[in-house]
């Protein structure tokens, strides 16, 4: 067995890789890996720091061991000095003893769980509130009533034991489907960790009633008012299909799947290793009549392997309510070549005109009804609301017109007049007495209305005219209003979300003023999402970004360095497992008629040009067996190239054989389906697409269905859109140079990993042809990724790219 217990016999670049990772958490540095698709990315970085895991708790138990046996008596002629280092190795025996009764206790509870046994006496705490189960004409009144007295200062009893918990990898990804994959990959090596996935509630939901509300912030509030209970007066609430009566007004109406003794043993299944992904928790918690979201987070402290997507991690807010502790853990963030534009979404928030128009009328006719119930400070506190949203809404229907224009968020306020508003204090106020809820079944009464104005053309209330006015009435006869009565998405909930982003005071973030049509929007933007980044980074023990395709990753490490971690970068590029005569990389600076290929934005229509594009790719592409996939920049070129192959008959002219297929702006499936029949059964296909869309990131374009890849152009972002050119401004105020990095930098990573998809394993072989000019120049060549760039050839003539073609896969059939 090798060092690393890898399940087959590595390759050198695979031990190399683990090496290195293996130092980077030793050393506790950020490291910066590239390790190319086929090259075994994932099993590599499991089996590096499922090892660095195992030494690591085996050696701190030693350790532990031996200072919990060092002799107090100290030989030293000084009495004050050995006194002294008495004193000291005293403390030294008292923290190891500690630490080995906690390590005891953490032994004894994973061996009750893998007995099954749950503790009885664990302590169960409700919060009775006075809101009810909603009712089938939208929600019952006290369910949007409002809430008892507040006070701002009061804060919730903390008073906890500290739980037990283990050292453990945080291993981040993209998607829940791949999260999946690596389980997978966990199950080929010996290494079995306690394992947990990090789902959404979303996710991992049994309540069939709360997952059909469909919306995140619904769902998680109509779980927060299960869990604190509800009073109901002679209703029926249905879980699961059975009828559950609560005839008595204080009679309770919680989620039945919240127990604790069934959430512990629930719990225990998971540190058991008996259900390790999410699914089977979920399916495992409708037979234990257990929550699986609170089971899975229950039996977090004590895994030593915890999955979770990206916004579970990189959201400060999400991670805290995770109770999630990055405090002398592993952190590995994969795919990690988009981990900032990731930051950059997780942390934007938006709202229209539309909202805030809504949500006027709806506050205030709100007020109108619950006048006579609000108390002093409630009303204080909602009238605060309307006026921050009114406020909103006069700006944005004053800005119906003109360019967008960019504010700083003390520039809003001033605008707004809202300055002597405590954002922070009214998030905080919505939140601790779950006003986006009331409001929202306020709303949904409403919504209701609307629903039933066809039938009843009486007079509407304030919100149901409105709406009204907004959208022809037309329900859908199929769908009841029973079966919609909760999904619909409430303006409130967008309007919090935008002045949570708004309270975080910060230098970075930005609130850009977009008019699309009617419809004019706050939009709040980070321009250095990278500083979240850094946050995240300090916390953890050790951070492994990792991806196929990391570079160029210079602006990272620079924003890395600026954030004070500059001595602990460690980077490391992988070689590729394939061998050189399995991959032809070409840079096609000549077309077919022999002229100088400049794709430039400025040449982008020309019909000329276009056609010289179509000539060179369907010459070349007619050599090349089996599929081909051809990039281009954007839909919009994508469309003017097809227009001008058939207008000039192109396809003919070339004699092309190959059947033709084109990604789609909105969905790509059949297509992908009927272009891998195509490419398997007849004379082969060529697939058109867009690099940066959906197809250039996690389809396989592995064997036949690739052995050619086509980069046509460079697709540089829109330099003139105002969020590009704040993010460079501001980036250049902060590092010389950064704003021209990051422009660079978005083109080549859409290039990369659009080309990186030509080799998916060991035996794959296939052609990369870079259709620009621009690809023969040092400056990038140098930010292709190094297995592709030490691999290209520039050839001189068009005839020269052919014949390279021929011979390359001339060789292939001997």
């Amino acid at each position: 067995m090798d060092e690393f217990s890898f399940p087959f016999p590595p390759y050198d670049i695979q031990l190399n890789l683990m090496r290195e990772i293996k130092q980077c958490i030793a050393s506790e540095q950020v490291g910066i890996f590239e390790s190319p698709t086929g090259t075994g990315k994932s099993l590599s970085v499991l089996c590096a720091t499922m090892t660095w895991l195992e030494e690591f708790e085996r050696e701190t138990e030693e350790a532990l061991v031996r200072d919990s046996n060092l002799k107090e008596s100290v030989d030293d002629a000084d009495w004050m000095a050995a006194y002294k280092k008495k004193l000291e190795i005293m403390k030294i025996k008292d923290e190891a003893y500690d630490k080995l009764k906690s390590i005891e206790k953490i032994k004894s509870r994973l061996a009750d769980a893998k007995a099954g046994l749950v503790k009885r006496d664990r302590k169960r705490r409700h919060v009775e509130a006075t809101s009810s189960e909603e009712s089938k004409n939208g929600g019952d009144i006290e369910e949007c009533a409002p809430p008892d007295d507040y006070a701002s200062d009061e804060e919730m009893d903390s008073e906890k034991e500290e739980p037990l918990k283990v050292v453990k990898v945080f291993y981040a990804s993209r998607t829940h489907s791949q999260l999946e994959q690596l389980l997978d990959e966990l199950k080929k090596t010996r290494f079995a960790p306690r394992v947990v996935t990090a789902a959404s509630r979303q996710a991992l939901c049994a309540n069939e009633n709360v997952r059909r509300l469909k919306f995140s912030h619904l769902i998680n509030e109509k779980c927060m008012e299960l869990r604190k209970g509800c009073s109901a007066e002679g209703k029926r609430s249905k879980i699961d299909g059975k009828e559950n009566c609560t005839t008595s007004k204080k009679s309770s109406c919680k989620c039945p799947y919240y127990k604790s003794d069934s959430i512990e043993e629930l719990s225990n299944e998971v540190l058991a290793g008996a259900i390790p992904r999410p699914n089977q928790v979920v399916e495992r918690g409708k037979q234990l009549v257990a929550c699986p979201y609170f089971a899975t987070r229950l039996s977090l402290p004590l895994c030593q392997l915890v999955l979770l997507p990206y916004q579970v991690v990189l959201h400060t807010s999400t991670r805290a309510a995770w109770g999630i502790d990055l405090k002398g853990n592993v952190l590995v963030l994969d795919e990690a070549h988009n981990v900032l534009e990731t930051i950059g979404a997780l942390y934007s928030a938006e709202v229209t005109s539309v909202s805030t128009t809504l949500a006027l009328s709806l506050i205030r006719e709100y007020i109108d009804t619950y006048r006579s119930r609000l108390k002093a400070k409630n009303l204080m506190y909602v009238k605060q609301i309307l006026a921050v949203v009114a406020a909103m809404d006069h700006y944005l229907r004053k800005s119906a017109s003109g360019a967008d224009e960019v504010l700083t968020i003390q520039g809003l306020l001033i605008a707004l007049g809202l300055t002597d508003v405590n954002l922070f204090k009214l998030v905080h106020y919505m939140d601790a007495t779950d006003m986006c809820r009331k409001f929202h079944g306020f709303y949904v009464r409403s919504m209701k209305s609307k629903v039933n104005v066809a039938k009843q053309p009486t007079a509407q209330s304030g919100i149901a005219k409105l709406l009204a006015a907004k959208k022809p009435v037309n329900p859908p006869p199929a769908q009841s209003v029973d079966d919609k009565d909760r999904t619909y998405p409430s303006p409130l909930f967008t309007i919090k979300g935008f002045l949570e982003a708004l309270s975080n005071r910060c230098e970075d973030g930005r609130i850009i003023v977009e008019r699309k049509g009617a419809v004019v929007k706050f939009r709040f933007i980070l321009l250095n999402p990278a500083s979240r980044l850094v946050e995240v980074v300090r916390e953890a023990r050790a951070t492994i970004l990792i991806g196929g395709t990391m570079e160029p990753a210079g602006l990272l490490v620079d924003c890395l360095s600026r954030g004070g971690i500059e001595s602990g970068i460690r980077r490391f590029t992988c070689s590729h497992v394939i061998d050189d005569h399995q991959l032809l990389a070409l840079s096609i600076g000549q077309h077919v008629r022999n002229e100088r290929f400049a794709l430039t934005y400025e040449s982008r229509s020309d019909v000329q040009c276009l056609k010289a594009v179509a000539e060179t790719l369907l010459t070349l592409a007619g050599e090349v067996p089996h599929g081909c996939v051809a990039f281009f920049t954007s839909y919009d070129y994508l469309a003017q190239f097809l227009s001008v192959i058939e207008k000039n008959g192109i396809v003919k002219t070339c004699q092309f054989k190959k059947a033709l297929f084109v990604e789609a702006r909105s969905g790509s499936a059949d297509v992908w389906d009927r272009f891998t029949k195509s490419v398997r059964v007849g004379d082969g296909a060529i697939l058109f697409a867009v690099a940066g869309g959906k197809l250039s990131e996690g389809i396989n374009f592995s064997d036949e269905l690739g052995r050619a890849v086509f980069m046509v152009g460079m697709p540089y972002p829109n330099r003139n859109s105002v969020e590009l050119k704040e993010k460079m401004k501001y980036l250049d105020s902060q590092l010389s140079g950064g704003g021209s990095q990051l422009y660079q930098s978005l083109c080549m990573h859409t290039i990369n990993q659009a080309i990186g998809r030509a080799i998916r394993h060991r035996n794959d072989y296939a052609v990369v042809y870079l259709l620009d000019s621009r690809f023969t120049r040092n400056d990038v060549i140098l930010k292709l990724p190094a297995w592709i760039s030490k691999r290209l050839k520039c050839p001189k003539t068009f005839a020269e790219a052919i014949a390279l073609t021929k011979t390359f896969f001339q060789e292939k059939n001997t």
